[in-house]
C-alpha cells in the first residue's frame, strides 16, 4: 500500500505544478497579439494550389540551339562554359603502332601527355553525353527529340573510338614506360 501512495503522491505533485508554471490563455492571447503588431508592416506572399498549378517544368541543364560556323574544339582549348552543341575533336596525338621503325619514337612523357590527352577526350564526351540524355528527357516536342537523339547516337559513337584510343595509348605508354625501366636495369 505505501508504494501506492507514493506514486500518487508524486502523479498529484507533478500535476499541480503544471498547473503553477502554464500560461493562462490571457496571456497567450496578449503574447500572439503583440506578435502579430510586430509583423503588420512586413510584406508577406501567400502561395497557392493555383499558383503551382501555373508553374512549367523546365529543363534543369538549358542549352542554345544556334548552329554556328565555329571550328571544332580540340581537348586542350575546351572549357567548362562550352555549349554542349559544338562538336569535339579527337585528340592529335600520333599512333606508336603506326610508325616506322625510322621516325623519332615518342618519350614516355610525350606517350604520357598523349594517354591524359584522351582521357580528358572521354571525359569531355562522357560529359556532353550525359548533357544530350538530359536535354532529351527534359523537352516535350517529339521533333526536336528526334534530333537530339541523332546526336546522342553520333556522340556516343565518338565516345566509342575516344574510349579505344586511349586504351591504345595508355598501352604505347606502358609499354615505352616498361622498356625505360627495363633499359635502366641493364645499364645498371
Amino acid at each position: 500500500m505505501s508504494l501506492k501512495k507514493f506514486i500518487v503522491g508524486i502523479s498529484l505533485s507533478l500535476f499541480f505544478t503544471s498547473f503553477l508554471f502554464s500560461q493562462s490563455l490571457a496571456e497567450l492571447a496578449k503574447k500572439e497579439k503583440e506578435r502579430r503588431e510586430k509583423l503588420k508592416g512586413k510584406e508577406t506572399t501567400v502561395v497557392t494550389n493555383a499558383d503551382l498549378g501555373q508553374l512549367t517544368k523546365r529543363p534543369a541543364l538549358s542549352t542554345t540551339r544556334s548552329q554556328s560556323s565555329e571550328p571544332p574544339i580540340s581537348p586542350q582549348k575546351a572549357s567548362p562554359t562550352t555549349s554542349s552543341r559544338q562538336p569535339l575533336a579527337p585528340p592529335l596525338d600520333k599512333n606508336v603502332d603506326t610508325m616506322e621503325p625510322g621516325e623519332g619514337q615518342e618519350t614516355p612523357e610525350d606517350l604520357q601527355a598523349n594517354w591524359l590527352q584522351a582521357q580528358e577526350y572521354v571525359g569531355l564526351l562522357q560529359t556532353r553525353l550525359n548533357g544530350l540524355w538530359q536535354e532529351f528527357y527534359s523537352m516535350d516536342d517529339m521533333s526536336d527529340r528526334e534530333g537530339i537523339q541523332a546526336e546522342i547516337r553520333k556522340t556516343a559513337a565518338q565516345l566509342e573510338k575516344a574510349q579505344q584510343e586511349e586504351a591504345r595509348a595508355k598501352q604505347a605508354w606502358e609499354k615505352a614506360s616498361s622498356g625505360l625501366r627495363k633499359s635502366k636495369k641493364r645499364s645498371n
